[in-house]
């Protein structure tokens, strides 16, 4: 099983590879695109503030449609859904749209947020393939990087002529996605929803996957974590296109190559993970990822020129690299098939409202204090998360002993 790979695990990692590729486009310049509509600082963090409130409100909802109707219906619809709001941001020109952009952009990234690796885990172990999730989601990372690099790049250099331009080519790359997935993705279900009980069957599905969550100590820490990981991490995004900006002086081209770099330091982090989780484990490697990501937070705050900026915003992203996947795959192991895409969903409803909370938090502050303190504001952040994989890891050893106990205890009895 070794050197194995399934039809399935072939197919996951071309669709997800289309599908980070499309929105990659907009990477390097999405804030910029917002600030030359002639929104604030503050404003563009308002306008993916709103993407990540839509998106919390709906992913736990649509994680379990997923699971009721279907991983592939779920993750076509997300792709027709992002396909439409990225073609109305072309024509975007006040803060208004680009709100109302977001929020169909919101509703189609949480049909696929659960749905899409849900359905790779259980094609794959429907195939006879049980080897750790760990393996396949790093692979998908090291699959999406060179992908995401080139259409990073590609974005800067349209982004220089017209940013018109990025909308519509990212739309077609949805399209493309689309057209891919219906042809090679293949579900079995059993039985057919009957649409009428739908509605029904969803609130219920929703209330399994939280109980689901409460009832395993593990995924409700990694969910607390997640939201503080999102709280710090998701203000950088919009803040680092301005700060590089700003010091070098180009145009969007530059951003492109940065976002480029950028990817190839999370490859690094995703191809060396295999190996490092062998060797330390989960815990030590994501109380390290975050609190190394945090000191790069700090020394782009405190930076005045390029350099260091540049090399503490690209160092950091080897944390992302190593740290996602883990947690992808631990999240997965909490559950169950039937409910998989579902508690997914609710690990990445804590991830937008982290997220969400992050960016007007730390945009106001880079609103009103500058751009140095929004930076020591996600420092912190990741340094409380860092923190909290130390309790977490003290937790499972914990309960590792009182269970080894128990059993010691009953065997004496026996």
């Amino acid at each position: 099983m070794a050197g194995f790979m399934t039809r399935a695990e072939r197919t996951y990692y071309i669709i997800s590879g289309l599908y980070c590729a499309s929105w990659a486009l907009l990477g390097p310049v999405y804030p910029m695109f917002l600030l030359s509509r002639g929104l604030s600082l503050f404003e563009i963090n308002l306008v993916l503030a709103t993407y990540l409130i839509t998106a919390f409100v709906f992913e736990v909802p649509t994680g379990a449609l997923a699971d009721l109707v279907g991983r592939k219906a779920s993750f076509l619809l997300s792709c027709a859904l992002r396909f439409c709001a990225f073609a109305l941001y072309a024509f975007a020109h006040t803060f208004l749209d680009c709100v109302v952009a977001e929020f169909i952009d919101a509703i189609g990234t949480t049909l696929a947020s659960g749905a899409l690796d849900a359905w790779a885990v259980d094609s794959i172990h429907a195939a006879g393939d049980r080897r750790p999730a760990d393996r396949l989601f790093a692979r998908a990372q090291m699959v999406a990087r060179p992908l995401m690099i080139v259409s990073g790049v590609t974005g800067g250099y349209l982004g220089d002529r017209d940013f018109v331009l990025v909308w519509f080519v990212a739309a077609g790359g949805f399209a493309l996605t689309a057209v891919v997935a219906f042809v090679w993705m293949r579900e079995q279900r059993v039985t057919a929803p009957s649409w009428n009980r739908v509605g029904h069957s969803i609130s219920g599905r929703v209330r399994e996957g939280f109980a689901a969550v409460r009832r395993a100590p593990v995924a409700l820490w990694l969910c607390l974590l997640t939201m503080t990981t999102a709280f710090g991490m998701m203000p950088t995004h919009m803040l680092w296109p301005p700060r590089v900006s700003s010091l070098s002086g180009e145009g969007t081209w530059l951003l492109g190559w940065v976002w480029a770099l950028i990817n190839v330091m999370s490859f690094v982090g995703s191809a060396v993970l295999p190996r490092l989780r062998r060797r330390v484990g989960r815990v030590p490697l994501l109380y390290v990822a975050s609190l190394w990501r945090g000191v790069m937070y700090a020394v782009i705050g405190l930076a005045s020129t390029l350099a260091p900026v540049l090399m503490a915003l690209l160092i950091q992203e080897i944390s992302f690299g190593m740290s996602d996947p883990l947690l992808q795959a631990w999240m997965s192991e909490q559950t169950d098939s039937e409910r998989r895409a579902t508690v997914l969903s609710v690990r990445a409803m804590f991830f937008t409202l982290g997220g969400a909370t992050g960016l007007v938090m730390i945009g106001f502050t880079a609103q009103h204090a500058g751009m140095p303190a929004a930076w020591f504001g996600s420092a912190a952040a990741l340094t409380v998360t860092g923190l909290g994989f130390v309790g977490l890891g003290r937790a499972i050893r914990s309960t590792q002993r009182e269970e080894k106990g128990f059993r010691e205890l009953s065997e004496l009895r026996g």
